[in-house]
């Protein structure tokens, strides 16, 4: 699987996908790749997967929702309805009854509670977050705005 962790930018193909996307961040690459994994009825490849949760997470690293120390200077205008659609391609993800590849590579690991935990952590604060701050235009930038939420040091504890 490429990975060393569990959040979404501790694996190859986020980590790839960011550099690429820092040179051209296409929104709408971004968009066809959504709307595949919420079309699919059968199978979810695990790259698109992994490129879902980053961008997912990049969303939540913007929002400052999250810290990091992943440097992310990346600049692109992000509208509410793209917002739900990396909401419900990455619920698909974690929930998906048929295949979803990147699930199942986690199942098969120790550490799959976390993974899914942390996944769900990032679908609920970034919905919270622009459920909060009534983001609906799709002319908006979002990045400047700041919240208080942040996640804490021992969310994955039980």
């Amino acid at each position: 699987m490429g990975a060393w962790g569990i959040k979404n930018f501790e694996n190859d193909t986020a980590c790839d996908w960011l550099v690429d996307f820092e040179n051209n961040s296409d929104i709408k690459i971004l968009e066809d790749i959504f709307n595949q994994i919420l079309e699919e009825k059968e199978f979810i490849d695990d790259e698109e997967s992994f490129i879902t949760l980053a961008f997912l997470e990049l969303i939540a690293i913007k929002f400052k929702l999250i810290e990091t120390e992943l440097e992310v200077n990346i600049h692109f205008t992000l509208s509410y309805g793209l917002i739900e659609k990396v909401l419900l391609a990455s619920e698909k993800i974690v929930f998906f009854e048929d295949h979803s590849e990147l699930r199942e590579l986690w199942i098969e690991s120790d550490d799959y509670e976390q993974w899914k935990n942390y996944q769900l952590f990032l679908i609920k604060s970034v919905r919270d977050y622009s459920s909060n701050h009534n983001i609906q235009s799709s002319k908006e930038t979002l990045f400047s705005k700041d919240t208080n939420f942040r996640l804490p040091p021992d969310w994955n504890k039980s």
